[in-house]
């Protein structure tokens, strides 16, 4: 009967690790998948931040430009 008891608690040991098993490889995989999108998305913003830099300063051009040639978008 305590052996049975033992044999039963030892099961279900093995099931709680198994889940925890379960649970870190997950963990793991979410966490590579974060530092996958982190090196994706650096670049990116830069890029994106960059071409606004570029629009903001075209514009400022072409308003130059338009007050020069008599233009008024006002």
């Amino acid at each position: 009967m305590m052996q049975k008891e033992f044999a039963g608690i030892h099961g279900e040991f093995k099931q709680v690790h198994d889940m925890d098993k379960v649970f870190v490889d997950e963990f793991d995989r979410i966490r590579s998948d974060i530092r996958d999108i982190k090196t994706t998305l650096g670049p990116l913003v830069r890029l994106v931040a960059q071409q606004e830099r570029e629009m903001s300063d075209i514009t400022i051009r072409l308003n130059r430009v338009e007050r020069k040639v008599g233009i008024n978008n006002d």
